[in-house]
C-alpha cells in the first residue's frame, strides 16, 4: 500500500483507508465521492512536497501533500 502523495502519476489506485482528523475535510471529501473502494488517478504532484491533483471520474481536485499523506491506496487492476 502506499499513500496518495507517494503514489505513481498516470496508474490507477483504489482508496483502502482515508485518515483524516479534520471531519470537515472529510466530509467535503466524500462528498465528492471520495470514499473507501472508489478508483482515483494521481494527475499532477509538484515537488518540495506541494499539492497534488487527484482525479475521479473525470473530476479533479487539489489537495494538500499533508492531507494527501493520509489517503492510503492500493494499485488497481485497471
Amino acid at each position: 500500500m502506499v499513500h496518495a502523495a507517494n503514489a505513481e502519476k498516470g496508474l490507477t489506485y483504489k482508496i483502502t483507508s482515508i485518515n483524516f482528523e479534520n471531519t470537515m475535510l472529510a466530509h467535503r471529501l466524500s462528498a465528492l465521492g471520495f470514499t473507501i473502494g472508489s478508483k482515483i488517478k494521481v494527475r499532477q504532484k509538484f515537488f518540495m512536497k506541494g499539492p497534488c491533483t487527484l482525479e475521479m471520474n473525470g473530476q479533479c481536485i487539489g489537495i494538500r501533500h499533508c492531507d494527501a499523506c493520509k489517503i492510503m491506496l492500493e494499485q488497481a487492476d485497471a
